[in-house]
């Protein structure tokens, strides 16, 4: 080191006025309002060095070091010595040259470094790769490498890019395509056609960034995202490598959103939406029956308002005294937890054909959610895939399973067959519905719901759940969670779960991030949260994560539902 050691320091960036104000998040994802010496950017941003004077009180600030973030993967000692020192923002640059999973683990530690700096990567956004990027946590990109491509003749799409010299039709209606035509770019000057074509590479990665916010604000970037990276083999590793990563982006990932889930790839199985439910619904499951029913899913959700389970329980007297299990691809769904995001939202493609991957991930889940339980009689109303999978879950946990259905689970003789077998069975009365509140309030906030004088109203699905006259909470179909109510936040406040400790003020409609003192670090947007100071506490939705909350200056950290004075 005794080479660079007399090196200047480098600078930590200009001073400047700066604020990022929250709007929307999508997992690691999110939509912000950047406002830098009173000019204001929209996050995610693309800056536009053909039209760099617009960004230059952003970039003209900014510290991006002596050396790339690359350095630190062959020499850490002389990165740590070169390396960008912002205090406003993270700047990583020279991210190109790194392999899939050298990028994706840069990426994700970079992220760590804040959840509310805004993350810069220099010359490594395309319009291929932007959506990937901006999910895993890229807050602020440029068109240096459309730029770049551009001048070796290369022509980008949102899902391609060609060779000007081999396009006969220009695949696009932007301002430049609808000028000119393939031919008349190929007979151009180079630096006349380079600066056409990147001004349509600009273009279209600008495009790419319009649709991705709307993906954000749609909570739908997870879908999108596993349609896009199938263009790419790279693409594709790199969101691989990320939901190795799982738990990384649970930290910031809903647990309930109101998009659906649309399983429809092998990476599906991986997303964080699905791994939360499972890590939750089995920790959260408490099976007391004897005897356990399964059954195949529905394309309807609740699967309970669905013409097959409704004509399984009308013909055998509505399955009262056995337990369910839904058994679906990628999900388990316990007939307790099918209310829950994403049981109650999701579609998945039905062909009657199971992969042998599949097969093994839904029955090892259902191995799991069976050994939860003592049951003595384990009933199996499925057919085709369905049963396969219960046969290799029944090799996996060593159970023995009484299959019912025919051909058809619907035939006269499978629900003859269905009825002989829970009649023979031990069954035990049990209220379904409060079932399910029990098992949704230790889902949503890990803690045990006992109620002795309680009553349930309201029609399936849409239930309310009362001890004595007071309503406590509601099951919300929007988002699959519980909202609850002044007494049952009460109880949460006494338990200190999910609490957002705020200055002493009364909010109105919104609680911004400056006014948080204190929060739940296990808090997740779109939680149902209780806030409270010494002289109120309230119902909110969050907005941000927990310690987002606390770390952010400004932004929408929780949207007030309800409130109370303690003395109340």
């Amino acid at each position: 080191m005794e080479e660079i050691s007399d090196r200047p320091t480098p600078k930590r960036g200009d001073p400047m006025n700066m604020a990022i104000s929250f709007e929307k998040r999508d997992g690691c994802a999110r939509i912000a309002s950047l406002e830098v010496d009173g000019n204001q950017f929209k996050l995610p941003l693309m800056i536009d060095f053909l039209n760099r004077n617009q960004y230059e009180p952003l970039i003209g600030k900014m510290d991006f070091g002596i050396a790339p973030y690359s350095l630190k993967i062959f020499d850490e000692k002389r990165y740590e010595v070169l390396k960008s020192r912002d205090e406003n923002f993270i700047i990583a640059t020279g991210l190109k040259v790194l392999p899939p999973r050298r990028l994706v683990e840069a990426l994700i530690e970079l992220r760590s470094k804040s959840y509310v700096k805004a993350l810069y990567t220099p010359a490594l956004a395309t319009p291929q790769n932007l959506p990937l990027l901006i999910y895993l946590g890229v807050d602020i990109v440029d068109n240096i490498l459309p730029i770049i491509e551009a001048y070796k003749g290369v022509y980008m799409l949102s899902d391609a890019s060609f060779q000007i010299e081999s396009l006969k039709e220009l695949p696009c209606s932007c301002p430049v395509c609808s000028k000119y035509t393939a031919q008349d770019l190929k007979s151009m000057e180079y630096e006349e056609r380079s600066r056409l074509i990147a001004t349509h590479n600009t273009t279209m990665l600008e495009t790419q960034l319009k649709l991705i916010r709307e993906q954000i604000k749609d909570e739908n970037l997870r879908n999108f995202i596993e349609f896009r990276s199938k263009i790419s083999p790279e693409l594709t590793v790199m969101l691989r490598i990320a939901d190795e990563n799982i738990s990384f982006f649970q930290r910031f990932n809903a647990v309930f959103k109101r998009s659906m889930v649309l399983p429809t790839t092998s990476e599906s199985f991986s997303r964080p939406e699905i791994a939360t439910f499972f890590e939750r619904a089995l920790k959260a499951y408490r099976p007391e029956g004897k005897t356990l029913l399964l059954l195949p899913c529905t394309a309807r959700k609740p699967y309970s308002n669905s013409r097959t389970h409704r004509i399984l329980r009308s013909c055998i007297g509505g399955l009262k005294g056995a337990r369910e299990i839904i058994i679906s691809s990628p999900l388990v769904v316990p007939r307790e937890f099918e209310l829950t995001y994403p049981a109650m939202n999701y579609d998945t493609p039905v062909t009657g054909y199971w992969s042998s991957e599949e097969i093994s991930f839904v029955a090892e889940r259902l191995a799991n959610f069976i050994s939860k339980g003592e049951f003595e009689k384990i009933i199996a109303h499925v057919e085709g895939g369905y049963r396969r999978v219960v046969e290799k879950a029944s090799s996996i946990a060593g159970f023995d399973v009484v299959f019912t259905a025919e051909e058809d689970i619907l035939s006269p003789e499978s629900i003859k067959k269905l009825r002989k077998e829970l009649e023979e069975s031990n069954l035990e009365k049990f209220d379904l519905f409060y079932s399910i509140f029990q098992h949704m309030v230790r889902y949503q906030y890990g803690i045990e719901l006992e109620l002795e004088n309680y009553r349930i109203r309201g029609k399936y699905p849409d239930l309310e759940l009362f001890s004595g006259k007071t309503r406590l909470m509601r099951i919300d179909m929007r988002y699959g969670m519980l909202d609850i109510d002044i007494p049952f936040a009460r109880m949460l406040l006494e338990r200190d779960v999910y609490t957002v400790r705020i200055a002493d003020f009364e909010p109105k409609g919104t609680i911004f991030a400056a006014g948080v003192l204190e929060a739940d670090e296990n808090i997740r947007p779109n939680d149902v949260v209780v806030f409270y100071n010494d002289s109120l506490f309230g119902v909110g939705i969050a907005s941000m994560c927990g310690s987002e909350m606390v770390e952010a200056e400004k932004g929408y950290a929780i949207v007030v539902r309800k409130k109370s004075k303690f003395e109340d």
